[in-house]
Parts: structure tokens; C-alpha cells; sequence
């Protein structure tokens, strides 16, 4: 394979990879928590606020159908992605930062600004949701563990 051609699968892939996100974003923006559970694997793990953890994409379906009829009712999400990598052909790790936007909002207020880090899982040529987790982001001016930023 050329270098041209290498870096454009590169590029493709890196693409691929960061459109996860963006599905979650369309998928809230309509409040449907059947999109929302298609674009994670079967056996998808989600660790949310509030001692949220769940297991399974049933399970994620039905607490994201709840959520967008109650405590996430009318709001938007967003996330921009800040590193990627591969851990194989078919495995990518990727951490963003954004948050939930409340209606009229267009940035994350900094109380529910967070980082998650998504691990995914490409299955029949489509990348999915393996795992997931996100923490608020620390007022500015704090450490976390070790100081600096824990990006």
C-alpha cells in the first residue's frame, strides 16, 4: 500500500471512530433511546453520574428512553473528541470532553462539563460503544490525583 493510500485509511478510520460520538449527540438531540442503544455493542458497559452502571444494551435502551422522558427531558449533549488511539484493527479508545447542554444552551456549563472515555469495538464494519465512562471536570484552578490536569 502506498503511503497515500495508508494515510487515507488512517484518516477514514479515524473518522469512523470519532462519528460514534456523533451518533450519541443525534441520538439525544431526538430523545430516542432506541438510537441511542444501537450504537452500542450487545454487551456495551456504561458508568454514568450518580452511581449510574449499566450493563448490556437492553439495559442502556431502557434507562436512556426513561432519562429522555425525565432528568434528561428537552437537552442536548455534546462532546468533542481530544486524543484517539488504536488498540488494534478492530478496538480504538477515544476521549472527549463535553457535556450536557440545557435547552437555550450552546456551551456546557462548567458543573456538568465532563471526560469520558469511550472504548470501541468495530462489529460487522461499524464502530460501537464497548465500554463508556465519564467525570465531571474539576473547577478550574484544582488537581486531581498527582496535580496537573488529568487529562
Amino acid at each position: 500500500m502506498s503511503d497515500s493510500a495508508a494515510a487515507s485509511t488512517i484518516a477514514d478510520e479515524r473518522s469512523a471512530v470519532a462519528r460514534a460520538p456523533e451518533r450519541i449527540s443525534a441520538a439525544w438531540a431526538a430523545g430516542d433511546g432506541d438510537a441511542f442503544a444501537a450504537a452500542c455493542a450487545e454487551d456495551a458497559t456504561m458508568i454514568l453520574p450518580g452511581d449510574v452502571c449499566l450493563h448490556g444494551r437492553e439495559e442502556i435502551r431502557t434507562f436512556m428512553t426513561r432519562a429522555y422522558t425525565a432528568q434528561y427531558k428537552n437537552t442536548r449533549v455534546t462532546g468533542q473528541p481530544i486524543t484517539m488511539r488504536f488498540l488494534g484493527d478492530d478496538v480504538s479508545v477515544l476521549v472527549t470532553q463535553g457535556g450536557v447542554l440545557l435547552p437555550g444552551e450552546t456551551e456546557v456549563a462548567g458543573e456538568r462539563a465532563i471526560r469520558a472515555t469511550w472504548v470501541l469495538v468495530r462489529k460487522d464494519g461499524e464502530w460501537l460503544i464497548s465500554a463508556y465512562h465519564n467525570s465531571p471536570i474539576t473547577a478550574a484552578g484544582s488537581t486531581g490525583p498527582g496535580g496537573g490536569d488529568n487529562a
